[in-house]
């Protein structure tokens, strides 16, 4: 897998994610947005506040090494990626067709829907996925294998740049299956 296919890849799936909540959620009314299949269960604006958690963190990291790019050069060097086991480890864990629950941890816990503005947490969503894509674009010129990222779980585990990229979209792709699925059920039982 190579770094500049792998950014073009990362970033169509980001405007497919797009492409999707504008059609399935985008006219959807509030009370459909905080519907909840079961109370144990997170609804539609649950998913997308969760994301919005959770990616803000890992983006603003991401962010932080653009900026610091000094020189920026005409043509990106493309290079193999390479994953070490905490990405792997990661990305199995997100992986959309992995079915293992993991709890979210405490600081990316999204508040109650009743809580939540929807018109708020679908624009920050919004927002957050078109920096992600527009970031694809600049940090083609850092080492996808050299560079770091901070986890959640602190500053002693870090995940390679590449490894951070392919997350963030799994990660979305997971959990816009989830909001799918809470969809599909809410048709069932209207």
């Amino acid at each position: 897998m190579e770094k500049l296919a792998t950014a073009r890849d990362l970033q169509d799936r980001i405007t497919a994610v797009l492409d999707t909540i504008e059609r399935e959620f985008g006219s959807l009314p509030d009370e459909k947005l905080r519907w909840k299949p079961a109370p144990d269960r997170w609804s539609i604006l649950e998913c997308l506040q969760h994301l919005n958690l959770a990616e803000r963190y890992y983006i603003r990291n991401i962010q932080h090494k653009v900026d610091s790019l000094g020189l920026i050069q005409t043509n990106p060097v493309d290079q193999p990626l390479e994953s070490d086991w905490i990405g792997r480890l990661m990305l199995y864990a997100i992986d959309p067709q992995v079915k293992i629950k993991l709890p979210a941890p405490g600081m990316i816990r999204p508040r109650r829907p009743d809580e939540l503005k929807p018109a708020d947490v679908i624009a920050q969503f919004r927002e957050l996925q078109t920096l992600l894509r527009d970031l694809l674009n600049k940090a083609v010129y850092l080492d996808w294998n050299e560079q770091k990222v901070m986890t959640l779980f602190g500053n002693w585990l870090k995940l390679r740049l590449g490894d951070s990229f392919r997350m963030l979209v799994a990660h979305t792709e997971r959990h816009l299956a989830q909001a799918m699925r809470v969809k599909a059920e809410m048709a069932t039982f209207a």
